[in-house]
């Protein structure tokens, strides 16, 4: 079956409003642990991950996988694959982590459904900050139900661009170059991170999002959610994000800017 074959063949509309009713049960467990407390343990690769992150993805895989049988499933706790020949959920139990641990609401359940490669459905559900977002290839983008769209600026002097934190700008003199140059360039700089930087571009509040040292299940639903508004996420490199690792989400009217100042860091990032 060809790639276009592929996206025909999988309905949408039903695949998004199947992700929000799981996200609506996700939800009551996250809350329940986010307001009772969380002891996080260590992963083999030193992050962490509390009860709510193995509680929560066992939930939507196991709704995923009664309601579509013949797809896929990657999740960041109980793993899988992006695989090319069937569309692949990819699920984020507890986005921002350790904000969930710190009892800090900004935290989200991410689930996505990836084909060939490309975020055709989109859901990041934070709701300790009733929040819920949607979209769905061909379908827009919903905040809260309520259509939205990325923002109409067009100079990067009048852009909010937002980050992933001081900490991987630190490692490297042209990184440090990096964000001082877009601090000098851009109206205001401020390091959101994870998910919701990436909301807020979608949304129009802020107009672009950058960050790295990302995983699959930390893109998929935002780049559907930010690409459905009118703007564009890809890699540094713009390519995809997805491949990468490396994310950079925008308007659109200022993502070929963007691309041409992180071309000066990102060549020699492997």
């Amino acid at each position: 079956m060809s790639s276009q074959e592929r996206i025909r063949d999988v309905d949408l509309q039903a695949a998004r409003d199947a992700a929000l009713a799981i996200a609506e049960e996700a939800d009551e467990i996250s809350l329940r642990h986010f307001r009772g407390g969380v002891e996080p343990v260590a992963k083999a690769d030193g992050s962490p991950v509390t009860v709510a992150d193995r509680d929560v993805e066992a939930l939507v895989r196991r709704r995923l996988a009664e309601q579509f049988p013949d797809h896929a499933l990657l999740g960041e706790e109980q793993g899988g694959r992006l695989d090319s020949s069937q569309p692949t959920w990819v699920i984020d139990p507890i986005d921002a982590t350790k904000n969930f641990m710190r009892g800090i609401p900004v935290y989200a359940t991410l689930i996505s459904l990836v084909v060939d490669g490309e975020p055709m459905v989109g859901v990041a559900s934070a709701p300790a900050m009733g929040e819920r977002w949607d979209a769905a290839r061909r379908l827009g983008t919903r905040r809260n139900g309520k259509p939205v769209q990325v923002s109409g600026i067009t100079e990067l002097g009048d852009a909010h661009v937002l980050h992933g934190g001081l900490d991987w700008f630190r490692k490297r003199p042209q990184d440090w170059a990096l964000l001082g140059e877009l601090a000098d360039r851009a109206w205001r700089t401020r390091g959101f991170g994870d998910f919701w930087m990436h909301l807020l571009v979608a949304g129009g509040m802020a107009d672009v999002a950058v960050e790295r040292d990302l995983r699959p299940w930390d893109i998929a639903a935002v780049a559907c959610i930010v690409t459905e508004a009118g703007g564009r996420l890809t890699g540094w490199d713009g390519g995809s994000a997805l491949a990468t690792g490396q994310a950079l989400s925008t308007n659109a009217h200022l993502h070929a800017e963007m691309l041409t100042l992180l071309s000066k860091t990102s060549a020699d990032l492997g």
